[in-house]
């Protein structure tokens, strides 16, 4: 027979992870808008052996695409600026996903902090 956590215990554990949560967003790094696709490309040459040959299609070519004004945009990035902007989306994602994480902690602990309050209300009313 499993044994339920009691309100206290509940509501202490949602706090630590809650806070562990919390602590991640400290070591969060830069953060970079957009993605990043690399791409080979064939060009418009007839007899260039990328038109017939996967493996030697010119590139890989580091596009950074994101939205401005409801609108897509995408750059041509150098080597050096692809793997940087990777990194910092990267951040963007860990970021996003942590504050899910903690938006569903809440959206547990939410009930349990409210039974708390009006437990403490009927004590001290």
């Amino acid at each position: 027979m499993v044994k339920r956590k009691t309100l206290a215990e509940r509501l202490k554990s949602y706090e630590r992870d809650y806070r562990k949560l919390a602590a991640r967003l400290a070591e969060v790094g830069y953060l970079w808008k957009g993605s990043i696709v690399r791409q080979t490309l064939t060009c418009g040459k007839t007899g260039c052996a990328c038109r017939t040959d996967e493996t030697r299609r010119h590139g890989p070519y580091a596009y950074w695409t994101t939205k401005v004004k409801g609108r897509t945009v995408s750059r041509l990035l150098s080597a050096a600026e692809a793997d940087l902007y990777e990194e910092w989306i990267k951040n963007r994602r860990s970021l996003q996903k942590t504050q899910r994480r903690m938006f569903a902690l809440s959206k547990k602990a939410a009930p349990a902090v409210l039974r708390k309050l009006k437990q403490e209300d009927k004590v001290t009313g």
